[in-house]
């Protein structure tokens, strides 16, 4: 989920902004700060003063940070990372030159969201995961300062498991949720689950995501990673063979989520579909598939998830010519995916 959305080195807990005439803009989930600077940073909040006055934000609320003096194509950055369109981020941000920039937090912006993008394609098998994933550990280890650093913690924990080194990935994990908002323990517990699932331990999956589902929290990222946790919980259901509980649980999560939560509804259907799958229902398990190569395909891990298994599907049904052109498009569009060995 991106609210979110790595360089020279910073060994220091606080990253400070001493341009006495830049006026940034910061947007959270509360209220939009302008007019102002920011004067503190670090990775759990971010000191905002204007007029004398300095309003402390927590990290996990905060939206977006726009610097006075930031390269146009910074923000033209950020804003295609916000809908998806990673490439095209990229491409914004190779316009860079960094040897124009003087302010360290542009430079770490930059540096992250070229690590982020690269990391997300990386994982919808668009370029080499090792790589990615070094790329943002550079800057988790170099930018201790930054309010990118819990999430960057979570992406290398994301493209470790990709690679199968799950201990690894769990203390990356583990360090979001040292963090001390409910929401981001629960971000924690949910990628742990996730992990140990891909580990073929859905008993050990199961307490994590039950824990999640036992915290206290409200609004809309602990709802979100509520859901999360639920779907986590019908995949250990559908492994342990539960599978009219398991869909039941799916189809609750798809009825009540918000439709523009698209990554969630991927999610949900091939959640649906692997359990719909397990179950034996080989028709009802491709339209759970389907869902996503047609409605949900901007989302390339699941899409690439989608595609193995109608690729499988159809083969089971004698449809030929429709399994080869599911396989044809995983292996075209996401020719690196764990999906498509």
């Amino acid at each position: 989920m991106m609210r979110r959305c790595v360089i020279p080195a910073v060994a220091v807990c606080m990253a400070v902004c001493a341009v006495a005439e830049a006026f940034d803009t910061m947007r959270s989930t509360k209220k939009t700060f302008s007019g102002g600077r920011i004067v503190k940073m670090s990775p759990l909040e971010i000191s905002y003063e204007k007029s004398g006055i300095s309003t402390e934000v927590p990290v996990n609320e905060i939206v977006m940070v726009i610097y006075d003096d930031e390269p146009t194509s910074l923000n033209i950055a950020r804003i295609a990372v916000t809908n998806g369109r990673y490439e095209d981020a990229l491409a914004a941000l190779e316009k860079i030159n960094l040897d124009d920039v003087e302010r360290l937090e542009i430079k770490q912006d930059v540096a992250f969201y070229k690590a982020f993008c690269a990391a997300k394609l990386a994982m919808a098998g668009e370029g080499d995961i090792a790589t990615a994933g070094r790329q943002m550990a550079t800057f988790v280890n170099e930018c201790k300062g930054n309010y990118h650093w819990l999430e960057a913690n979570e992406v290398v924990g994301d493209l470790l498991v990709a690679t199968r080194k799950y201990a690894a990935a769990e203390t990356y994990y583990g360090t979001i949720g040292k963090a001390p908002w409910p929401d981001y323990k629960m971000r924690a517990g949910v990628a742990i689950g996730r992990a140990l699932l891909a580990q073929g331990k859905p008993e050990e999956a199961t307490k994590y995501f039950e824990s999640v589902l036992g915290m206290q929290a409200e609004g809309e990222l602990a709802n979100f990673q509520r859901m999360s946790a639920m779907l986590g919980k019908a995949r250990c259901l559908a492994e342990a063979k539960q599978y009219d509980e398991a869909i039941k649980l799916v189809q609750d999560i798809i009825a009540k989520a918000d439709g523009e939560e698209v990554e969630l509804h991927a999610r949900a259907y091939n959640t649906l579909g692997t359990a719909l799958k397990k179950a034996g229902k080989t028709k009802e398990a491709l339209l759970a598939f389907l869902h996503v190569d047609v409605l949900y395909f901007s989302i390339p891990d699941a899409h690439a998830e989608a595609l193995a298994n109608l690729a499988e599907l159809w083969n089971e049904l004698h449809e030929t010519e429709r399994a080869t052109r599911a396989q044809q498009t995983l292996k075209e569009r996401y020719k690196n995916s764990p999906w498509t060995q």
